[in-house]
């Protein structure tokens, strides 16, 4: 700089260097968004959102339900109410809509580890440990001795009280894979609509929130290797230069990530407070190459600021709808086909309750047309564990996911006896209740939990202390290869030392 401003002389210092330094002191610096979150508004969302709980516990375990259960709501509704009550509501108006109108709404992700969201109607998980609950006079007894990931892998009973038989319910999921601990985690409550619903529930929003503040989650679309590499190759022809295989590749990382167009996506809405504009937090814009569209969408990627404002993650997909169909051929209710119905559970190991003698007729198991084992890799799956129970499956769903979970890693492991299905890590919660049981601190057995579940300790190791906390209580694992890679849990614990 102080080269191209030689024609100043002997002044050049003060004008290159100390001026622009003094300006660039007199700059406020400020954060571009505020921290904390600014949720709309939805007239009595919490005392609705308390009224909607305690009524379905009551109607599900009776006036004086178990202690177990009424300490984890308070928990839960104590991180939620006055903080997080309209993004709780909000969905659970969304999801009664759509069930009013005949379309199941598919919960995604970890908003099933809460018992509010299913006491409220957002998901059908409920989250306590497996237990058995009377219809008729609300008796309940819990499983807590880990010989059971799911309720609905327990034999049948028969209440001792009044002689019905029980309701098998439970999957055992911690509330801080949502919310973290103590609600230091913004809710997102992802649901899966029908296909052919999916705009109507979108319009319903709008009528919930105003026309005004909602707006569609703008995306940034950025060049992947594949493209930059292709950009590189024909420039380099263009421009008539040889280089050799190293450069190229520098020039291709170079290109890598930068941003090439915005989108809109799929089924995410951005809500703002009704006294508050889109704008008071980024811009808006019409997608790309659309100037004459009708959709806005916000200017930002929604991630720069999912801290601040609400998203409704609403999604269209094919299955709510074959379930409904399938429902309009057959007069069956979906929701009361049992988790343990042995038909149902045979599919996934063999073809011949669809009427094949020959199982390979469609394919290797029957699962060839069940959605998320329907792929020749998630098949293979069931073939080489033959699952016989619903928890099987849950823990399978989750090895189907993410890079080397199951090749290379848990299959080895289950396939030679190593560790069974159960007692590998299916779950990201496996994790941090391992840890806990093992009697590690809770708030730093879900930081370990929550790196390691998104790659980072992979990638960059555990945090300073870490490994040596985890030795000092005697959690199993290799001194080069980061745990949890190759390592097995003892049989899943039930609940942590209080």
């Amino acid at each position: 700089m102080l080269e191209e401003f030689a024609y100043l002389g002997r002044r050049r210092p003060e004008v290159v260097v100390t001026n622009t330094q003094a300006i660039a002191d007199q700059v406020e610096t400020f954060p571009l968004l505020p921290e904390e979150l600014f949720p709309p508004r939805l007239e009595n969302s919490e005392e609705e959102l308390n009224s909607l709980v305690w009524n379905k516990v009551h109607e599900l375990y009776g006036e004086d339900p178990p202690k177990l259960i009424v300490d984890r709501l308070n928990v839960e509704l104590g991180g939620i109410l006055g903080k997080y009550d309209v993004v709780y509501m909000s969905a659970q108006k969304l999801v009664q809509r759509s069930l009013e109108n005949g379309y199941l709404v598919g919960s995604r992700g970890s908003v099933g580890s809460s018992l509010v969201a299913y006491m409220s109607g957002i998901t059908e998980v409920n989250s306590l440990p497996p237990h058995y609950r009377c219809p008729n006079c609300k008796h309940a007894e819990f499983i807590q001795d880990g010989s059971y990931g799911c309720g609905a892998d327990m034999p049948d009973k028969i209440c001792p009280v009044c002689g019905t038989e029980y309701i098998k319910d439970g999957f055992d999921i911690p509330f801080e894979t949502f919310l973290g601990f103590g609600g230091g985690k913004v809710p997102d409550i992802d649901l899966n609509f029908s296909g052919e619903y999916q705009a109507r529930a979108h319009r319903h929003a709008i009528e919930m929130f105003g026309e005004t503040q909602v707006f569609r989650a703008g995306t940034i679309g950025t060049l992947a290797e594949k493209t930059a590499y292709g950009f590189v190759k024909k420039y380099l022809e263009e421009n008539g230069m040889t280089v050799g295989r190293a450069e190229e590749n520098r020039l291709t990382l170079g290109c890598v990530g930068t941003r090439r167009t915005t989108g809109q996506h799929p089924g995410g809405l951005v809500v703002v407070p009704d006294d508050m504009d889109m704008e008071d937090f980024c811009p808006v814009q019409h997608p790309a190459d659309a100037d004459d569209s009708d959709t806005i969408t916000t200017h930002f990627e929604y991630h720069s600021m999912e801290a601040n404002l609400l998203k409704l993650d609403m999604l269209g997909h094919d299955d709510p709808t074959m379930v409904r169909m399938m429902e309009d051929l057959t007069g069956v209710n979906a929701r009361q086909i049992p988790l343990d119905d042995p038909d149902t559970m045979s599919i996934f190991t063999s073809s011949k309750v669809l009427g094949y003698e020959n199982d390979e007729i469609l394919g290797p198991t029957g699962a060839v047309a069940i959605p998320e084992f329907n792929t020749r890799f998630t098949r293979q799956m069931l073939v080489d564990t033959q699952p016989k129970d619903f928890n099987t499956l849950v823990r399978l769903s989750g090895f189907s996911h993410g890079t080397d979970v199951w090749l290379g890693n848990a299959r080895e492991l289950i396939v030679s006896g190593t560790a069974s299905v159960l007692e590998t890590v299916g779950c990201r919660d496996d994790i941090m209740l391992y840890l806990i049981s093992k009697v590690l601190d809770p708030k730093m057995s879900f930081k370990i939990m929550e790196k390691v579940r998104k790659g980072k300790v992979k990638k960059g190791g555990f945090d300073e202390g870490w490994v040596e906390a985890m030795r000092d209580h005697d959690v199993p694992g290799g001194t080069s290869t980061p745990w949890p890679r190759s390592a097995t849990c003892s049989p899943r614990p039930t609940r942590w030392p209080t």
